[in-house]
């Protein structure tokens, strides 16, 4: 047995985890087959925003459409790390502008706000003891 530690994180750790990530994974069933992609976000109340550009995969999203979003922080050389998977709906986002502010990191017109409304949230929390 290796020596450390494997838990859960509890909803609302895994919301205030959320909150603090800005890079995640967002993944549903496409029209392509199942997509996997990342997404600069933010987390506005219980919803994860963020923006795509129209044309694009990502642009199927701005339909009701179930996902899984994804978040992680892994570091090697610690051998520990955290990951939290949320479930929920995509929907327009209907709030306020001014929250999306730091979005899109990348370069392009990424300009339709999507919004997942988290249903079920889940994470886990790993270290392996190094020596």
């Amino acid at each position: 047995m290796i020596p450390g530690y494997f838990v859960t994180i509890e909803a609302d750790e895994c919301l205030r985890l959320l909150g603090e990530g800005s890079i995640g994974r967002v993944a549903w069933a496409s029209s392509r087959g199942l997509q996997v992609l990342p997404v600069s976000y933010t987390l506005v109340g219980k919803a994860v925003v963020f923006t795509i550009a129209e044309g694009t995969i990502l642009d199927e999203l701005t339909q009701p459409v179930n996902v899984a979003f994804e978040v992680d922080d892994l570091d090697v050389s610690t051998s520990t790390g955290w990951s939290v998977m949320a479930q929920g709906r995509t929907a327009p986002f209907a709030g306020d502008p001014d929250a999306l502010r730091s979005l899109p990191w990348v370069p392009g017109h990424n300009d339709v706000p999507v919004a997942v409304e988290l249903g079920f949230l889940a994470g886990r929390s790993v270290s392996a003891e190094t020596h």
